[in-house]
């Protein structure tokens, strides 16, 4: 009856401890399987990071590029024209680059064709106009033996203004953009870099999610590759997002989609 109670206790206490035991493997392998995701996410936080890094350095550039605004620019003293200008130049030969003298030269408005004022170059063949309306002219110079030349253009305090004949008969037509709308076509070109700047900076923010959220690898490198566009501070916010996009192709068996059509395949080769 003793033997029979000594044996029924040490079956109670083996019953105990192999529970013990099995909570206490199950307690690791828990414990394991806790530490391999957490690694797996901090990874992916990294590449999250240094993606929303860079995206966010696009977009201060982009908001920066749109902080001016282009009326003031305009507008400002910098490129506003005097309304009033001398203008000056000399006559040159094409070939020799001597001065042409006894050229007729005329200035007239290129709508309305008034004359606003004429001259003839000296023996230097240097002319000038004086007290010039800042305003689109039409100036015309005229000597027998070179080509006539019409110029379409904007006076303005910019220095000298040649005029360059050319030996023989017939017309050559000169039309010379004025700055403001060289500098209200750069402004446009700028706005639109910066709009795209800003899109493109968004977008990788939004890769960022993606790459913590670990669903879809090709998906989110297609968004990080657009958001590279963002040109954070020029060079360095591409280079965080590129640094990224190479973390993310190392680590790209952690995205649910890669990890599946890994398995598929592996099922497939097996059968």
């Amino acid at each position: 009856m003793t033997n029979e109670k000594s044996s029924d206790d040490q079956t109670g206490v083996m019953s105990i401890w192999k529970k013990h035991s099995e909570r206490e493997r199950r307690i690791d392998i828990l414990m394991e399987i806790r530490a391999e995701y957490a690694g797996r996410a901090m990874m992916r936080t990294i590449v999250a990071v240094l993606i929303v890094s860079g995206s966010l350095m696009g977009l201060l550039s982009g908001f920066l590029l749109l902080s001016n605004n282009p009326d003031d620019l305009l507008s400002s003293s910098l490129f506003k024209s005097d309304d009033n200008v001398d203008i000056s130049g000399h006559t040159l030969h094409n070939e020799t680059g001597k001065g042409v003298s006894g050229v007729a030269i005329t200035l007239s408005d290129p709508e309305t064709g008034a004359l606003i004022d004429k001259t003839t170059s000296d023996a230097n063949g240097f002319y000038r106009f004086e007290d010039i309306l800042s305003k689109r002219s039409e100036m015309t110079a005229v000597k027998d033996g070179f080509k006539t030349i019409h110029r379409i253009f904007t006076p303005s305090q910019t220095g000298e203004v040649p005029l360059t004949m050319h030996e023989g008969d017939g017309v050559e037509e000169e039309v010379i953009e004025e700055p403001n709308s060289i500098l209200s076509a750069a402004v446009t070109v700028s706005t639109i870099v910066a709009v795209i700047t800003i899109l493109t900076a968004f977008v990788g923010l939004y890769a960022a999610h993606e790459a913590r959220r670990g669903k879809r690898y090709r998906r989110t490198q297609y968004l990080a590759g657009i958001s590279l566009c963002s040109r954070g501070f020029i060079i360095f916010g591409p280079i965080l997002i590129l640094v990224g996009m190479i973390l993310m192709m190392i680590i790209k068996e952690q995205f649910a989609d890669h990890a599946v059509d890994g398995r598929t395949k592996s099922a497939g080769d097996d059968s």
